[in-house]
């Protein structure tokens, strides 16, 4: 227990350093800057689905070496020569991220940035399996949702929306504030031709329907990011019908994953975000991996504790069954491997619900 415990305490000696260095570097040096967050971001996942390269079988033995690994390269930088140094370049980096955008703080704009680079294939034939792999790996029938009344409860660009439309539902209405997400799921829906499909403009604190009006209600990593975490859960409840079902996905908190995704933000914010999209894209990133922009730039980020959710939810649901499948296969579990709960906390919180 002792070794675990000084093993974890090295961990956090390391990252600390490794921000400090990042933050004193920022200016200097963003591009490497980037490139180390990104290094270290995806070697804190329980595994990289893309890049085969790992630096130890064992993952809390990878992750002190990639830190080491980020240390030397930044601190083999702080004598190399930038054009940054007079710090007027980012400036008109950050004037160009936010020229247009009046709400650029706002959770709706970032990710629109995001959508619009994604690929059709990926918004389309991707998310449809990765919504069926959801349901099929985890004990449940995709039929359920034939005929049915259904609500994306913060639809973003529509991807899970029109994966819905195309399997069989009575309708679909994708909610969402984001204006930018809206408008690519709506030439989407219309370029497939889906009749059963709407996008609102609409808060998903405050819904705009009647009670028990869906048969089924899908949240994916929405309601974390509102502020407003219990009002966008009771909403959930509010519109489901009697005997309906839904699926809720939510960040988790604790351990070094969700610790590390709040320090990394306290260096990316100094960062304009359309640098670090530049960066990532020069760097061969695929654009359906914004996880990494996601995290360092959404303005709000809770972290729910699976304790205090599971006992909300059986408050008011009937029946809640923890989901361990993301529906991605090349996305192992945060909560079957050594050390899991000092790395990932709580993990990922997934579960279909009935009411």
């Amino acid at each position: 227990m002792n070794m675990k415990n000084d093993n974890m305490e090295n961990v956090y000696a390391l990252l600390d350093e490794f921000i400090e260095k990042s933050k004193k570097l920022v200016c200097k040096h963003p591009y490497l800057v980037i490139i180390a967050m990104h290094e270290y971001f995806r070697n804190i996942w329980p595994n990289d689905p893309i890049i085969e390269e790992k630096l130890a079988d064992d993952k809390l033995e990878s992750i002190i070496l990639c830190l080491k690994n980020c240390l030397n390269l930044l601190s083999s930088a702080e004598k190399i020569g930038s054009y940054f140094a007079c710090k007027e370049l980012l400036t008109e980096f950050k004037n160009l991220d936010e020229k247009g955008e009046k709400d650029h703080s706002q959770t709706q704009t970032v990710y629109g940035k995001l959508w619009k680079s994604l690929d059709d294939n990926y918004l389309i034939q991707d998310t449809k399996n990765i919504l069926i792999n959801l349901f099929e790996q985890n004990g449940m029938n995709v039929d359920i949702l034939k005929d049915k009344m259904v609500l994306d409860m913060g639809c973003g660009s529509g991807r899970f929306t029109i994966a819905l439309a195309q399997l069989g539902v009575k309708n679909v209405i994708g909610v969402d504030l984001g204006e930018g997400g809206i408008k690519i799921g709506e030439k989407q829906s219309k370029d497939l031709d889906l009749k059963n499909i709407r996008f609102m403009k609409e808060s998903v604190l405050s819904l705009p329907f009647e009670d028990e009006t869906f048969d089924f209600v899908f949240s994916k990593g929405v309601l974390h990011h509102t502020g407003q975490l219990e009002n966008g859960l009771k909403e959930f409840h509010r519109v489901l019908k009697p005997g309906g079902n839904g699926f809720l996905y939510l960040y988790g908190s604790g351990g070094l994953f969700w610790n590390s995704r709040k320090k990394m933000r306290e260096v990316m914010k100094d960062i304009p975000m359309n640098y670090t999209l530049g960066v990532l894209d020069t760097i061969g990133m695929p654009s359906q991996r914004y996880v990494f922009a996601d995290s360092w730039y959404v303005p709000i980020e809770e972290h729910v504790e699976r304790k205090w959710l599971e006992e909300f939810l059986l408050n008011k649901f009937s029946k809640i069954t923890k989901v361990e499948n993301s529906g991605e296969s090349t996305i192992q579990s945060m909560s079957n491997l050594p050390y899991s709960n000092e790395l990932w906390g709580d993990g990922e919180l997934r579960y279909f619900l009935t009411k």
